[in-house]
C-alpha cells in the first residue's frame, strides 16, 4: 500500500476553497442526501492529486510524465477510510484508490518526454463561478470558453508539494481545473465526473486558465465529453449529467385523488416526511383534513417548504425534528398533539456498491433505523394510545433481492417479522405492512432515465388502509386490497 487516510470535511472545505469546485454534493449533507450519492463524496481529482503526492513521496526521483489517465469509477464518501496502491513498471505506474473493498478510482501515469503544445483552443474568458451552474441537457452542446483558475498554482502545489515537484505546480492547477469545469461549469450541478485523458505539454508559459470546448453530448447516456488545454497539459475529459432530485406533487394535484374530508379528525405522524415518499404521504393526509406532523433528520428547510406548501392550501402541518437512531419517547415529546396514526420513511442510503456479498456493518446500520428505529417509536407512540394505527413500508426486494440489496432485503423481511408480533402482542395497536415496488424518489434516480411510476398512485391505498384502522378492529372487518396486514402465518 502506497498511502491511506480519512477525507474530511475540512479536507474537503479546503480543496473546494483552492480548485473552486464548491458542488454541494462534496459540501452539503442536506444536498447531497438527494443525489445518487446519498451523502457528500470526496472529488475525485482530490484523490488524484493525493496519490500523485504519496507516489512522489515515495520516489523522490520519478521520470518525467509523459501522458495520464484517470477513471472515477464509484463514489468514495466524506469521512470514509480510502487507500491506495501503485504498481510500478519501467514505462508507467498505475494507481488503485480503494474504499469500503471497491476500486473507487484508477489513474495511470506513462512516463516520457513532454509534447509540444498545439494550437490554443479558443473561446471567451470565463471567471470561476462562486455558485454551480444549474444548466438544461441541451444548453450544454457547443460550450466553450477559458476557464480561469480558481487559485494561483502554487496554492494547488502547498498542498501537494512532492507532486508538485515533480509535475510542477501549473499542471497541478490545471488538473484542479478540470474538477472546477466538470463541477461548476460544465455539466455543473449536477455533474458527475467519469474520467479524463491528458498529456503534458511544452510551449511559452501559458496563462492561469483551462479552455475547454463540449465536443459530444449523448442525451441517452446523460453524457457530456469535453477538450481541454491549459496549464500545460492537453487532453479530454469525460463526464455525466445527474438526474435532478425528483419533485412530488403538489398538494391542490393530490387533492384531486383525495375524498374531502375523509381523512378528518385523524393526526398523523409522518417519519422522514420532508421529502420522498414520506411527502407525498404528507400531502396526501393534509388534503384529506388530517392535521400532519413531518418529520426531519437534517432537512429542516425542506421539510418547512412542504409544511408551508400544505399550510397555504388549508391543511395543518408542524415538522420535527427527529432522529430515528435515538430513542423516539422525548423526540415525540415536542409534538402538539398525541398521534392516531404514524407511517415510518426513515432510511438509511439504500444503494451503494460494494465487493463483498455481505457486509456486517451495513446490515446493522438498517437493522438500527428498520427494527430498533421503528419499535422505539411503536412504543412511544403505544405509551399515548393504545390504539394508534402505523405504516410500515417493506420493499419486493425481500423476495426479489437484486444483487448489491442482500443486507437491505433481510432488514426489510426482519421488520415485517417484528410488526407481525407486534399485531400479536399488542391489540388494538395494528400495523399495516406492504411491500411497494421501486417508486420515482431521489433514492430511485439514475443517470441513465428509467421510468418509474409516480408515487401517489401506489400510496394512496396505503394510506387509506392505515387511516382505516382502528375502526376496522371495532368492526371486526378484514384487511382488503393489495396491502399485507402483517401476522405471524
Amino acid at each position: 500500500m502506497l498511502a491511506e487516510r480519512i477525507f474530511t470535511e475540512a479536507d474537503q472545505a479546503q480543496f473546494a476553497a483552492v480548485s473552486g469546485d464548491r458542488n454541494p454534493v462534496h459540501l452539503d449533507a442536506v444536498i447531497a442526501r438527494r443525489t445518487q450519492a446519498g451523502a457528500p463524496v470526496v472529488h475525485g481529482v482530490h484523490l488524484l492529486l493525493w496519490g500523485l503526492d504519496a507516489l512522489a513521496r515515495a520516489e523522490p526521483v520519478l521520470p518525467p510524465m509523459r501522458r495520464l489517465k484517470a477513471q472515477f469509477k464509484h463514489f468514495a464518501a466524506v469521512d470514509e477510510r480510502v487507500a491506495v496502491t501503485a504498481t510500478r513498471t519501467e514505462a508507467s505506474v498505475r494507481l488503485d484508490f480503494m474504499a469500503a473493498g471497491m476500486t473507487v478510482a484508477q489513474l495511470v501515469v506513462d512516463f516520457g518526454a513532454a509534447v509540444q503544445a498545439g494550437e490554443a483552443l479558443s473561446g471567451e474568458a470565463v471567471p470561476a463561478p462562486a455558485e454551480a451552474h444549474d444548466l438544461s441537457f441541451d444548453a450544454m452542446a457547443g460550450m466553450s470558453g477559458r476557464l480561469a483558475f480558481a487559485s494561483p498554482p502554487g496554492a494547488i502545489g502547498a498542498i501537494f508539494p512532492a507532486a508538485s515537484g515533480w509535475l510542477g505546480p501549473r499542471r497541478l492547477a490545471a488538473l484542479a481545473a478540470t474538477t472546477l469545469l466538470v463541477g461548476m461549469v460544465c455539466p455543473g450541478l449536477h455533474s458527475i465526473y467519469a474520467g479524463l485523458t491528458a498529456e503534458a505539454c511544452d510551449g511559452p508559459v501559458p496563462e492561469d486558465r483551462l479552455s475547454f470546448r463540449v465536443t459530444a453530448t449523448e442525451p441517452r447516456f446523460r453524457l457530456v465529453r469535453m477538450t481541454v488545454a491549459g496549464g500545460g497539459l492537453a487532453g479530454d475529459v469525460q463526464s455525466y449529467v445527474r438526474t435532478p432530485p425528483t419533485p412530488q406533487a403538489s398538494v391542490q394535484d393530490l387533492a384531486e385523488a383525495v375524498e374531502p374530508g375523509e381523512f378528518s379528525g385523524a393526526t398523523a405522524l409522518i417519519i422522514g416526511g420532508s421529502r420522498g415518499l414520506g411527502e407525498v404521504t404528507a400531502k396526501l393526509l393534509a388534503a384529506g383534513g388530517a392535521r400532519v406532523a413531518i418529520s426531519y433528520r437534517v432537512g429542516g428547510a425542506e421539510a418547512e417548504v412542504v409544511a408551508r406548501e400544505i399550510r397555504s392550501a388549508g391543511g395543518v402541518c408542524e415538522t420535527l425534528a427527529y432522529d430515528a437512531s435515538l430513542p423516539a419517547e422525548p423526540q415525540l415529546a415536542r409534538l402538539a398533539a398525541a398521534p392516531t396514526h404514524a407511517y415510518y420513511f426513515a432510511t438509511p442510503t439504500i444503494f451503494r456498491a460494494q465487493s463483498t456479498l455481505f457486509a456486517r456493518a451495513r446490515l446493522d446500520a438498517f437493522l438500527n433505523v428498520y427494527i430498533e428505529g421503528f419499535l422505539s417509536l411503536a412504543e412511544a407512540l403505544r405509551a399515548q394510545r393504545r390504539d394508534v394505527s402505523l405504516f410500515y413500508p417493506s420493499s419486493v426486494f425481500v423476495a426479489e433481492r437484486p444483487r448489491g440489496m442482500l443486507e437491505y432485503a433481510m432488514a426489510k423481511a426482519a421488520g415485517e417479522t417484528l410488526c407481525a408480533e407486534m399485531n400479536q402482542a399488542w391489540p388494538p395497536l395494528h400495523v399495516t405492512v406492504d411491500r411497494l415496488p421501486r417508486l420515482r424518489t431521489d433514492q430511485t434516480a439514475s443517470v441513465i432515465g428509467v421510468s418509474l411510476p409516480s408515487p401517489a398512485g401506489r400510496l394512496l391505498p396505503v394510506v387509506r388502509e392505515t387511516q382505516s384502522w382502528p375502526r376496522k378492529a371495532e368492526t371486526g372487518r378484514a384487511p382488503a386490497g393489495p396491502l399485507q396486514t402483517a401476522s405471524a402465518g
